[in-house]
């Protein structure tokens, strides 16, 4: 392990100990990240638009569960499926039911793997058997899981404007945008078109 040299390196005891609480912290975070990333990735597959109407196989909420997957994780009403706390806490248990689940059948829990057994189910996947459709569904969240890093990871650029003028307000017809200058501490916006 690549930690190893660095904790022998290390001389007290307490220093050794703060820097194994640090990389399991560290750890932790991350793989929380990847869960809420896949989640998230999920829902907006699932359910884009946030439909609150029970689907044609009785799925329901922003994850669209069943009421089998419901009950696996909860002993609440289903009903309570389109409330965002709720189910987000049983998505939670279902994402980490999935990734032990194919950790323990020596399976890869990716993104894709654990979006796959979330679309045709767990036993489906192990048995090397998903469908098609279930593969183009996995495929789309790792998609998304891809692009969300590729854009959190690109600098935000912050454009300045130029020196205020004596107009409130001006458009450019070059410009992409309006923009305002702010010359009063408590200003009021007036948007003007031609």
């Amino acid at each position: 392990m690549i930690f190893v040299p660095a904790i022998k390196a290390m001389k007290t005891p307490s220093s050794k100990f703060l820097f194994l609480i640090t990389i399991f912290v560290f750890t932790i975070k991350a793989k929380a990240g990847d869960r809420w990333e896949t989640l998230r990735a999920i829902n907006l597959v699932e359910n884009p638009t946030n439909q609150t109407h029970v689907g044609r196989f009785g799925e329901l909420g922003p994850y669209q569960f069943r009421p089998a997957t419901w009950r696996m994780h909860t002993d609440k009403p289903f009903r309570l499926a389109i409330q965002r706390k709720e189910a987000n806490e049983v998505a939670v248990k279902h994402y980490e039911w999935i990734k032990r689940s194919l950790e323990q059948a020596n399976v890869h829990p990716s993104a894709f793997n654990i979006a796959m057994a979330w679309n045709c189910g767990l036993e489906t996947v192990l048995r090397g058997r998903a469908p098609s459709v279930s593969y183009d569904y996995a495929q789309r969240v790792a998609n998304l899981i891809e692009m969300d890093q590729e854009l959190s990871a690109q600098p935000v650029v912050v454009k300045e404007l130029p020196p205020s003028t004596p107009h409130r307000v001006y458009f450019d017809e070059n410009a992409e945008s309006l923009r305002f200058r702010i010359l009063e501490p408590n200003p009021r916006f007036v948007l003007a078109t031609r």
